[in-house]
């Protein structure tokens, strides 16, 4: 078959291809248009057969309204009937045994003789069979005894055929508990042997209630409910069944017994109340789809039922049959109009498949040639160069880094960043990759020890990417030794200035103040020793004065070269004011100052080396970056304060700046930033000025 397969034209090959996937597709439609006509068959099965039992409720509730209604009517007739005649309650007693209707016990009871007109009421049926020719149902007078109420006329019929004359309802019972309050009891209650929908009226003689007037309807007809739903018929397979609370079938379908009944789906019903299911009705039977509800007020579970298969088989078969149809016509139909499209479009077809396919091969050596770039970038690099997953294991690395660490590229590939990182900085690799997760790029220091034990201190730059369809990141580690070294040496630039400073400020209080206090020695001894001699008291005490005058000056230039008055008076915003101003009166250049939003009331270190910064930055503007303007904006936010600084000069390369010493100025600066633990950002290109951002979080 493959053979002779193969030995067909091309054409012959593709359009028998198209039409077999037709055909394939056709099928699966077909598949998939059986499944979902099943679940909406389900569907609708579940709906209707629900809609059914909801239905059978809705009657179920109708006729328990009816006979609530009917019962209070039937009271009416009975009240005017009774009225029609006057009671007499005469002195004459009557022995009488008297059941209890609940729990059956008797016992002798002395009743007073009633008279309705002239009739005795005891066991007279004159009155209640009336009432059952006028209106139906059943009607009871009842007298009161110390145990309850007892019947003494009735039409209510006990299971042995006789009328319940002598049964009694206890005390207990809510209804005389709601008669002996002299009110009318309407509601469900259970009368001798049933349940019945009732209305119980107080019969009042001088204010005391004395007996009750009853009539009542039997709750539900059980022979008429088996009536109504045995022919209710749902669809072909469809039946309903019903059972009481007390799990006993009152309505069963001929297909199944009672003794059959599955007991798992009764309680299953019990337990539900109400919903839809597929299960057993019978033990080890059919399965059957059944919707029921429970219905309180007759103490009833109403289910209807139907085999699916049955009602699903003939539907299922028609749905087959067409969709077979239906494809068979699709597939002839398509499949000519396929033949006669790819007769006249194929050669087209190939030709495009042609170039594409060399359009495929360029794009491919395009991206090998990329490929090959990017390696060759990556290999050729002057820093070192890895491509690490969140795990901090190494996927790549350049041949520099090979180089500068002393491993091989097949040693990398089984280590991670802890096998590379000195010992102070292993702690800080899982913190440095999930900031790098977070924010997508991060930059660090680290320091890095090489196969022979060589540390080597270095900036990171991590930015993550996608590579062979994974996302990692990029890590690239760049030697600052040389950077460090210079830091170095800045800081020792400042140190020895601080000396300096120190021996200057010794030695002014050495030879400017130290004389004059000396003199001034001199002059209290003389006037302390009284030695007049030379110099009289008034003269001495002149010169004193004089001298004081001299060293309280000299004190403060003292200071004002250590700490400037205006700054520790007023603060940093008034005395960088003060300072731009001198510098705008030479005219030689247009210093903007913003101080509006600075609000910081500390005097401390911050504030001198922030002024000491802003006198430096203006001192190099000045001195190299040919500006016209320069922009001071000094603000802050509660506890931290910002500054910013720019020029319009002619800028310069921060990277060559940093590395020469040129860029001593500049690192003077931010190592003073740092020994207040603020931080700078630095930004500047050729002929576009310089930027210059320092923030600083002060200590509460």
């Amino acid at each position: 078959m493959i053979k002779r397969f193969k030995k067909l034209s091309v054409n012959l090959k593709l359009f028998l291809l198209i039409v077999f996937g037709i055909i394939i597709s056709v099928i699966v439609i077909t598949v998939f248009s059986i499944e979902k006509s099943k679940n909406e068959i389900r569907l609708s099965s579940q709906n209707n057969l629900t809609l059914e039992v909801k239905t059978i409720i809705k009657m179920f509730e109708r006729e328990h309204s009816l006979k609530h209604d009917k019962v209070k009517t039937d009271l009416k007739i009975a009240n005017n009937l009774f009225y029609s005649e006057k009671l007499k309650v005469s002195g004459r007693k009557k022995k009488m045994t008297i059941t209890n209707q609940i729990t059956k016990k008797k016992y002798e009871a002395v009743l007073n003789e009633w008279c309705l007109g002239n009739k005795v009421v005891l066991g007279d049926s004159t009155f209640v069979d009336k009432t059952h020719e006028l209106f139906g149902g059943t009607t009871t007078i009842f007298q009161r005894i110390d145990s309850g109420y007892v019947r003494i006329a009735t039409n209510v019929i006990k299971s042995d055929g006789a009328r319940a004359v002598g049964t009694y309802i206890p005390n207990s019972s809510e209804v005389v508990k709601t008669v002996n309050s002299n009110k009318t009891y309407f509601g469900r209650a259970f009368v001798v042997n049933d349940w019945y929908i009732t209305a119980y009226e107080p019969i009042v003689q001088n204010d005391s209630v004395i007996g009750i007037l009853y009539v009542g309807d039997k709750e539900k007809d059980l022979n008429e409910l088996h009536r109504i739903l045995s022919g209710l018929k749902i669809g072909k397979s469809g039946f309903v069944f019903a059972f009481d609370d007390t799990k006993k079938m009152i309505v069963s379908p001929k297909l199944f017994q009672k003794e059959y009944l599955n007991k798992n789906l009764i309680d299953y019903f019990i337990n539900h109340k109400r919903g839809v299911q597929e299960m057993a009705i019978h033990e080890n039977g059919e399965k059957y789809l059944v919707a029921f509800e429970y219905f309180p007020d007759f103490k009833l579970y109403v289910a209807a039922a139907v085999d699916q298969k049955i009602e699903t088989k003939k539907l299922f078969s028609e749905i087959v049959i067409s969709s077979i149809i239906i494809g068979l016509i699709i597939i002839i139909i398509f499949s000519i109009f396929v033949y006669l499209i790819t007769m006249g479009n194929l050669r087209k077809f190939f030709k495009q498949l042609e170039k594409s396919e060399t359009q495929l091969t360029s794009a491919r050596l395009a991206l090998e040639k990329s490929e090959r770039q990017f390696k060759t970038l990556f290999n050729n690099s002057g820093d070192e160069m890895f491509v690490v997953d969140f795990d901090g294991n190494f996927v790549e690395v350049n041949d520099f880094a090979c180089e500068t660490l002393g491993y091989t590229h097949e040693e990398f590939i089984k280590m991670s960043f802890r096998d590379i990182k000195s010992e102070s900085f292993i702690s800080e690799i899982n913190k440095n990759i999930e900031l790098i997760r977070k924010f997508g790029q991060y930059r660090y220091e680290s320091e890095h020890v090489t196969k022979n034990g060589k540390v080597i201190p270095v900036e990171m730059k991590s930015r993550v990417i996608e590579y062979n369809e994974k996302t990692v990141f990029l890590s690239i580690a760049r030697d600052i030794t040389e950077r460090k070294e210079i830091e170095e040496k800045i800081l020792t630039a400042i140190i020895k200035t601080e000396e300096k400073e120190r021996k200057r400020f010794s030695a002014d209080l050495h030879d400017d103040l130290a004389p004059i206090l000396s003199t001034v020695k001199l002059y209290t001894d003389l006037v302390k020793k009284g030695n007049y001699k030379k110099i009289n008291e008034s003269e001495a005490i002149k010169n004193i004065d004089e001298l004081i005058d001299m060293a309280i000056t000299t004190t403060k230039e003292i200071s004002n070269n250590i700490r400037p008055n205006i700054l520790q008076d007023f603060g940093l915003a008034a005395a960088i004011n003060e300072f731009c101003s001198f510098i705008n009166d030479t005219k030689s250049i247009n210093i903007i100052v913003k101080t509006q939003k600075y609000e910081i009331d500390k005097r401390g270190i911050e504030e001198t080396i922030l002024y000491q910064t802003v006198k430096e930055l203006i001192n190099n503007t000045l001195k190299h970056a040919q500006a016209k303007n320069v922009v001071v904006d000094l603000k802050s936010f509660k506890n931290q304060i910002i500054l910013y600084y720019r020029d319009d000069g002619i800028g310069f390369n921060v990277e060559e700046a940093t590395r020469n010493k040129s860029g001593l100025g500049l690192y003077n600066i931010f190592n003073k930033i740092k020994t207040i633990k603020g931080s700078c950002d630095l930004n500047s290109e050729i002929n576009k000025g310089m930027f210059l951002l320092i923030s600083i979080k002060l200590k509460i």
